[in-house]
């Protein structure tokens, strides 16, 4: 089902919302509203994601950092590697079918949501 506007705007509101309140909305709301709600293939979902977590990322930041709730320290020694992780993971998942990455996908959603509840 192809998405309009509107329907993209609310997916980018509710991330934003959530990457605010809870540090996530990139991958753990974009990739299966976009997947589910609009239609949009797996690997173009998680791109697409990606590219928008840099202004969703900035606006939180920003905001967190004048909150003074930023440990830079942290975010330094994360920031090297992730990078590294994140171009690997991209060039990674081009060659997982789409249904393995969207099983994947969904089984890493799950156990972290039980270990959030367990926790």
């Amino acid at each position: 089902m192809p998405a309009g506007s509107t329907l993209y705007a609310f997916i980018g509101l509710l991330a934003g919302l959530a990457s605010g309140c809870f540090g996530i909305g990139g991958g753990a709301l974009i990739v299966p509203a976009l997947t589910l709600l609009c239609g949009v293939p797996y690997h173009v979902a998680v791109g697409t994601s990606l590219a928008l977590i840099i202004p969703i990322t900035f606006a939180g930041t920003l905001t967190s950092w004048k909150l003074n709730t930023v440990d830079w320290r942290i975010a330094g020694a994360c920031a090297v590697t992730g990078i590294i992780g994140a171009i690997a993971g991209a060039f990674l998942i081009q060659k997982v079918p789409e249904i393995y990455a969207r099983r994947a996908f969904a089984v890493f959603l799950l156990y972290a949501a039980w270990r959030l509840w367990t926790k």
